[in-house]
């Protein structure tokens, strides 16, 4: 029996098979899953680590469109990695899911929805420039928001 034939049976029958059911002229599965649109994967595609010296690593991180960060916290003290501007958290409100980071703790970011630049600063210390990031999202070049609005 062919092997499309023996895919469409067990479709119809409901049973499940680990078999490939390729369409005859491709490569067959990868390991790779499915891209979602604009090429994102809808999971955590980047880590941005804060370290023992008190600095995100690294600064900028480039995703795709429906992806997510990862937060890691190496340093002794708890951060919160929160959006631009700071007491507004506007910018890009993915961010803002992380929390608040405790020593050793890891925690994954909203999905990003739209094609931006995306600046965050640690809400706990916003005057400390070595914990300012960037998250380009599907290629965006333009320049994230301040980190303070001027009144």
């Amino acid at each position: 029996m062919h092997l499309n034939s023996i895919c469409r049976a067990a479709l119809i029958s409901g049973v499940v098979a680990s078999i490939s059911c390729g369409g005859g002229g491709g490569s067959g599965y990868n390991n790779n899953p499915p891209a979602g649109p604009g090429g994102g994967t809808g999971t955590s595609t980047a880590v941005i680590t804060i370290g023992a010296d008190g600095s995100v690593t690294p600064a900028e991180v480039r995703i795709g469109l429906r992806d997510r960060v990862q937060f890691v916290n190496r340093d002794s003290r708890p951060h919160q990695p929160q959006s631009n501007p700071h007491l507004q958290h506007t910018e890009c409100p993915a961010i803002n899911d992380v929390g608040v980071l405790q020593p050793g703790e890891s925690r994954t970011s909203g999905t990003f929805d739209i094609e931006k630049a995306c600046g965050f600063h640690d809400h706990m210390n916003p005057d400390t420039t070595r914990l300012y990031g960037t998250i380009r999202v599907a290629g965006a070049e333009a320049p994230p928001g301040p980190v303070y609005i001027k009144p």
